[in-house]
């Protein structure tokens, strides 16, 4: 009974500073935050976020858009998903993170390439983006880094400390840097 009302006095307080705040300033509270105030703060400012899901922070957002938009908006998180510490997340095309999925401590997601002023712009890395989509069930192992445009099957695992920079294919572990595919299991493992 405490509980529930300390929660709602803090979700109260939270929505004002929210609305009266700069959105960086959210990013920033996303280290200390508990997590179910880092869901309801991700749900105002415009991502869509399932049912019991668990966000332990700290987590780092990135390239959210700015406060005329949603800025979170880019973000997609199905029902039953867990996301471990350490987290960063770059917003700057859509992250999408379906159902039952566990994101484990310090991965990295990112959607875009930019080098800024460097000279290798035009000729040797040029600008991109592109969505991660990461499917139903699937396991991204501690440390790994998910780039541009990749897409995660259903159940697959990710070893951690791999690179992955093509897409995995379902019911497979992928591993190393760059991440290749080491072995397939049975569709029926995953339940």
């Amino acid at each position: 009974m405490l509980y529930q009302f300390l929660s709602c006095i803090l979700k109260i307080g939270l929505r004002v500073m929210l609305a009266l705040l700069p959105v960086e300033m959210f990013n920033r509270l996303c280290w200390v935050l508990p997590g179910s105030l880092v869901v309801y703060g991700l749900r105002f400012y415009g991502a869509t976020i399932g049912d019991a899901v668990t966000i332990t922070p700290p987590i780092i957002f990135h390239n959210f858009a700015d406060r005329d938009q949603k800025p979170f908006s880019n973000l997609c998180i199905g029902h039953h998903t867990y996301l471990g510490r350490g987290l960063f997340l770059d917003l700057k095309d859509r992250i999408v993170i379906e159902d039952r999925v566990t994101l484990a401590m310090g991965v990295t997601i990112v959607t875009h390439t930019d080098v800024a002023q460097s000279p290798l712009k035009m000729a040797v890395i040029p600008n991109s983006q592109a969505p991660v989509i990461i499917r139903l069930g699937a396991y991204i192992g501690a440390c790994a880094t998910l780039l541009e445009g990749v897409a995660v099957g259903k159940c697959a695992i990710v070893a951690a400390g791999a690179v992955v920079t093509k897409d995995v294919h379902e019911y497979s572990l992928y591993g190393g840097v760059p991440a290749k595919e080491i072995k397939q299991f049975p569709a029926q493992s995953c339940n």
